[in-house]
């Protein structure tokens, strides 16, 4: 099977059982008649659309691929426009953002276009007291548009 439909076939998969299960207890109808609904479904709608059209426009295919291949630790800084989401509003810079994680890959498509890792991720306020940092456990689909 080639890799874009291995991309494609998991982020279906992967995003309806995490929307059933975030939305469990919902009623699904109605709560994308509501104003949050609409706004959260155009995003599902575009994020796909994105993620979809440019794996496809840089398909070349594939076949089977392999497991847990490799893994990784990140650390990075972001740079807010405004206050940072992560940081309350006093100390001497309320919009730089700490990110850090892991990343365990679970599975490479044979082109090692397509992967699926497993994550872990952390946010705070890099250096300014903390207004709502996270900690997150994550899945993530990447597909590699080109490679020098």
């Amino acid at each position: 099977m080639p890799s874009i439909f291995e991309f494609v076939i998991v982020l279906f998969v992967l995003l309806a059982a995490w929307f059933l299960w975030s939305l469990r207890g919902q009623n699904i109808k109605e709560y994308f008649r509501t104003r949050d609904g609409k706004g959260v479904l155009k995003g599902i709608v575009l994020a796909v659309v994105f993620a979809v059209g440019l794996a496809v426009l840089f398909s070349l295919g594939g076949c089977s691929g392999t497991y847990v291949n490799d893994a990784s630790v990140y650390a990075g800084l972001d740079h807010t426009k405004k206050l940072s989401p992560q940081c309350e509003d006093r100390g001497p810079d309320n919009r730089t953002t700490s990110n850090l994680g892991v990343r365990v890959n679970l599975y490479e498509s044979a082109d090692e276009r397509f992967r699926t890792n497993a994550k872990y991720t952390h946010h705070s306020c890099a250096f300014s007291p903390d207004d709502r940092s996270y900690d997150a456990l994550g899945v993530e689909l990447e597909y590699k548009l080109w490679e020098r």
